[in-house]
C-alpha cells in the first residue's frame, strides 16, 4: 500500500479553498487504511466541516482504487464534477492525477505520498525502509 500524510493543516487547506466550489475525491483503499486520511467516511466528515466554514462543496466521490483509471472514470457524476472549480483529492499523488485526467479539472492534493509501506500490528504506518511515520497521518477532521 502507499503510505501518505497530510501536507497542510486544516487552516491552510481552508485558505486554499476559499471562494472555490469544491468536489472531494477520495480512495477507499490506501488513503482510508492510512489512519483514515482519506476514504468516504473521512471525506464526508471533511465536507461537513468545510461547509460549516463557508466552503461550497458540490459532493464527495470515491472509489476502491483511485490509481486505476477505469475505476476513476466510472465514478464521474456530472452534478458533482461539472459544478466544481477544483477537485480536493484525498488520495496518493497517482489518484489525484487520475482524477484530473478523468474529470478534466484541476485538483488540490493536500496529501504527501511518502511511498510504499505497510501497517504494523498496531496500525502504525511503516515505510518500506522501516521508518515509522508519526506526524500528519490523521484526517483533517
Amino acid at each position: 500500500m502507499m503510505i501518505m500524510r497530510r501536507s497542510v493543516d486544516y487552516t491552510e487547506l481552508l485558505g486554499q479553498l476559499r471562494g472555490k466550489k469544491v468536489a472531494i475525491w477520495t480512495c477507499d483503499t490506501c488513503a482510508r487504511l492510512c489512519n483514515g486520511i482519506g476514504g468516504k467516511a473521512s471525506a464526508t466528515a471533511l465536507m461537513e466541516r468545510l461547509v460549516s466554514d463557508g466552503i461550497e462543496v458540490t459532493g464527495v466521490l470515491s472509489t476502491s482504487a483511485s490509481c486505476i483509471m477505469s475505476k476513476v472514470s466510472s465514478k464521474y457524476d456530472p452534478e458533482v464534477i461539472d459544478g466544481c472549480d477544483i477537485i480536493l483529492a484525498l488520495t496518493c499523488d497517482v489518484g489525484s492525477m487520475c482524477a484530473e485526467i478523468a474529470f478534466d479539472k484541476d485538483s488540490l492534493n493536500p496529501i504527501e505520498t511518502l511511498g510504499p509501506g505497510y501497517l504494523d500490528d498496531n496500525m502504525m504506518p511503516i515505510l518500506g525502509d522501516g521508518r515509522v511515520v508519526m506526524m500528519g497521518c490523521d484526517p483533517f477532521i
